[in-house]
C-alpha cells in the first residue's frame, strides 16, 4: 500500500509541477519575472515537503488525497493578509493574481 500512497502523492505533486512550470514558461518572456518565479519555486518546495512529512504519516493512498485536498481547502480558506499570504503564494501565482505585498 505505501508504493499506491507514494505514486498518489508524486503524481500530485507531479501536477503542481507541470503547472509550475507553465507559469514559469509564462513569466520568462516578462521583465520583472524572475522574482514571482523565484518565488514560487521556493513555496512549491516548502509545500511539498510539508506534504511528504504528513502523507508519510498514513498507510493509505486516500490519505495523500486527503492531504492534498486538505492543504488547498486551508490555503484557500487564509485570508489574503500578509503572515498568511505567503502560505497561499503559490496558489494565488498559478491563479493569476500576482504578488500579495
Amino acid at each position: 500500500m505505501k508504493a499506491m500512497k507514494n505514486l498518489v502523492h508524486l503524481g500530485i505533486l507531479g501536477v503542481w509541477l507541470v503547472a509550475g512550470l507553465l507559469f514559469t514558461l509564462k513569466a520568462v518572456f516578462v521583465l520583472s519575472g524572475f522574482v514571482p518565479v523565484a518565488l514560487f519555486w521556493g513555496w512549491f518546495a516548502a509545500f511539498a515537503a510539508v506534504t511528504s512529512f504528513v502523507v508519510g504519516k498514513f498507510d493509505h493512498p486516500l490519505g495523500a488525497l486527503a492531504t492534498h485536498g486538505g492543504a488547498v481547502l486551508v490555503m484557500q480558506a487564509l485570508p489574503m493578509a500578509l503572515p498568511f499570504a505567503l502560505a497561499r503564494l503559490g496558489l494565488d501565482l498559478l491563479s493569476g493574481k500576482g504578488l500579495p505585498f
